[in-house]
């Protein structure tokens, strides 16, 4: 039987299996990182910029043409057969071609050259810029440009994912808040509700009059009140909470109560950096930054091409060809042609116009970024003050709950002793409450503003 006895007990006490685990906040901002949607939306812009670079990349694709022509009615009747291969490079703008016909038939003396040997013409040769087009060209401009785009894909994602972790890691928290607020407001209703069957007690033997009776009911109906109004805020807390806090399917999930923490985290979070140094890890770290400074040279990029499109183009062309086969002896050569092409725009409004566009946006870009950085220089000043100020509302809250505390329990021992009413009882509780709910929020704060710290200097994508 004391076997039994025993074994009752320890089952008693055994924490059940069946205890929901609290959330942590890790559990939420890794579920968020792997699921949000505006972040999975981002990411997608990393694939775009993979398309449009393998998209850029296909301006040095290789060209074939085939084309064959038959005169199969008139005077002179004939075949021709052409293929040709042109390969552009990135080599100075160079591009080299190659080919085969075949031409058989009969030809006016004017189309003499169409005519080949019997297994048709090779051909080499290539187009090498000697002025315009030599240093940059469209084609090398646009995979630059498209391979800058990947990098600022990549910021556009790092920042992104800082304002989500951010996000989520305040959410969490006023869930954590709102749970306490509740706890505090159970908390006042329990006692109220306890000493009501004394209060009644003491007012039927007359030691204390009815209205303190009434007094304690007025006290029980305003923390009902403020039992629902937290039950509210918790739900509310819940819902936005699961926004970020999704299943595997990346659905929302609302946390439950019985999920809650039992408290706020007593050690801080992390060391800060001095405020110099944090100044100079945020420029150096922030996303934002670094894609104005891939935008400004992807905009340099546009305004050296339109620059170069300005000057002349002057051209040298070489290509080679050798008959093969059997003909007549004029037919059977080898040929060596070297070319010299110009083309002058005179009056050059095109590339001067694009060239001014490209200029007026990298003034732009130098602005924006001239305000980017005053802006990140704000924002860590700004955490620092709200970190310093957060961490001296703890301490100083702390203190006042403990004595709101002292307070409370003192004036219900002078109610007792019938050396105090009910109102002032209660004056003290809810003063002891709003104490607890002030330390609560103060804690709150300050791990919300240790999320923005994160945040401002770009630490958490590191």
């Amino acid at each position: 039987m004391k076997t039994a006895a025993l074994f009752i007990i320890i089952l008693a006490l055994t924490p059940s299996a069946q205890a929901t685990p609290a959330l942590g906040l890790d559990e939420v901002v890794t579920s968020a990182l792997q699921a949000f949607p505006s972040l999975l939306a981002t990411e997608q812009r990393k694939a775009v910029a993979e398309g449009e670079l393998q998209a850029a990349e296909g301006g040095f694709d290789t060209q074939m043409k085939i084309r064959n022509n038959f005169s199969v009615a008139g005077l002179y009747e004939n075949q021709n057969n052409d293929v040709s291969f042109e390969q552009p490079t990135a080599l100075g703008g160079a591009t080299f071609f190659g080919g085969w016909r075949r031409g058989v038939g009969d030809y006016p003396v004017y189309e003499g050259k169409s005519l080949t040997a019997t297994d048709g013409e090779w051909r080499i040769g290539a187009n090498i810029p000697l002025w315009r087009n030599r240093d940059i060209d469209r084609r090398r401009a646009s995979l630059q440009q498209a391979e800058l785009a990947q990098l600022i894909a990549n910021h556009d994602y790092d920042q992104a994912l800082l304002e989500v972790r951010r996000v989520a890691t305040h959410r969490y928290w006023d869930w954590v808040l709102a749970g306490q607020r509740l706890q505090t407001a159970e908390r006042l209703l329990q006692i109220a509700e306890q000493r009501d069957s004394g209060i009644r007690q003491r007012v039927a033997a007359g030691d204390i009059p009815e209205f303190e009776a009434l007094d304690n009911q007025r006290a029980i109906l305003e923390r009902r009140e403020r039992k629902v109004a937290a039950q509210r805020l918790l739900e509310q807390s819940a819902i936005q909470l699961s926004l970020y806090w999704r299943d595997a399917n990346g659905e929302p999930r609302l946390p439950k109560a019985e999920q809650l923490p039992s408290g706020f985290p007593s050690n801080e979070p992390q060391k800060l950096l001095p405020l110099e140094q944090a100044l100079q890890t945020a420029l150096a770290q922030r996303p934002e930054l670094q894609r104005l400074g891939v935008q400004s040279q992807q905009t340099q990029t546009e305004l050296d091409f339109q620059q170069n499109q300005r000057a002349p183009g002057v051209d040298l062309s070489v290509m080679g060809a050798q008959d093969i086969g059997t003909g007549k002896d004029k037919i059977n050569r080898d040929e060596l042609y070297v070319g010299l092409n110009v083309d002058i725009p005179l009056q050059r409004r095109v590339a001067t116009g694009r060239a001014q566009v490209a200029n007026a946006n990298l003034q732009r870009l130098k602005w924006e970024r001239q305000l980017a950085e005053n802006r990140i220089a704000a924002d860590v000043q700004d955490v620092f003050s709200a970190l310093s100020a957060a961490r001296q509302r703890v301490t100083l809250s702390g203190q006042q709950q403990q004595a709101a505390r002292q307070l409370e329990q003192g004036e219900r021992e002078r109610f007792e002793l019938g050396e105090s009413t009910v109102l002032f009882v209660n004056l003290r509780e809810i003063a002891h409450g709003d104490a607890a709910l002030m330390a609560a929020e103060a804690t709150s704060t300050f791990l919300k503003a240790n999320a923005d710290y994160q945040a401002a200097l770009a630490l958490s994508i590191h």
